[in-house]
Order: C-alpha cells, then structure tokens, then sequence
C-alpha cells in the first residue's frame, strides 16, 4: 500500500469515527500527515544516518506543512461552495509551491563541490518539482473534496 493510499484511508476513517471535526482540526491531520508523508519520502532518498544538512530539509517540510494547514480550508470552501476555476487554481498553485521549493533547494544547497551542474539539469530541476507540487496539491484537494462530502462540510 502506498502512503498516499494510506493518508486517504487515514483521513477517511478519521471522518467516520470523528463525525463532529471541526475544518481547523481537518487542516491540523493534514498538515501532520503531510508532514510524515515527505519526511518518509524524503528519509527514503536519504544516507543513512541522514547528513546534518537534512534539518534544513526537514525544517522545509515543517514550514510547508504550515502552508498545507492555511489552504486546506480554503480548498474546502472552494469545494462546498463550487467555486468556479477552482481545480485550475488549486494545479496552478501547487505548480508554483513546487517551483518555490525548487529555487529554495538550488539556492541553499551546495552540493558535490567537484561537481559541474549545467543550466538544463536547473531546469529539470524546476519541472519535476513544479509537477510534484502539481500532484501533491491536486492530492489535497481531492482527500478533501471527499472528506468534506462525506461529513457534509458547509462553510
């Protein structure tokens, strides 16, 4: 089972048997499961023992997981009041989250000193990133969707 299958089911059984959650508590889980989701990821891609520079990394996750928390209940709102242009816009800024973090990684990472990096791997860089935010936002968004049908969210 993938992670993201399990944070699905997570938050769906969390739904049933926490009838009355409230949309702040629904965006606390998910910035907490967001958070486990890519430190294991990312802890996956890493040495073991992780390098001293991976606090950075996990400070990053933090501070994402406080952005993921702040739009969750936007998304939610836009799902129950059928906001129009809202699937676009929630792609478009997961795009831009991904390229934000991209930036904040290249800049702040030094890397293999002997190592040359040539422009077009920064802009493979920026791409997988940007689609990674792409399907990590669009991902929220639908958990949410149904999460907030399935406990009849009206904001």
């Amino acid at each position: 089972m993938s992670l993201l299958t399990f944070n699905i089911l997570s938050l769906y059984y969390l739904a049933n048997w926490l009838k009355p959650m409230s949309i702040q508590r629904i965006a606390r889980i998910n910035a907490i499961l967001f958070f486990l989701f890519w430190l294991l990821v990312l802890l996956a891609g890493a040495d073991f023992p992780p390098p001293r520079g991976f606090l950075r990394i996990v400070l990053l996750i933090a501070l994402c997981a406080i952005v993921v928390s702040w739009r969750v209940p936007i998304y939610i709102d836009w799902y129950s009041k059928k906001r129009p242009g809202r699937q676009w816009r929630v792609l478009i800024e997961g795009f831009a989250a991904g390229i934000v973090m991209s930036v904040v990684f290249a800049i702040s990472s030094s890397g293999e000193p002997s190592v040359s990096v040539e422009p077009i791997n920064y802009v493979l860089w920026v791409a997988v990133l940007g689609v990674v935010g792409t399907f990590t936002s669009a991902a929220l968004y639908l958990i949410n969707a149904l999460l907030s049908k399935k406990l009849n969210i009206e904001e």
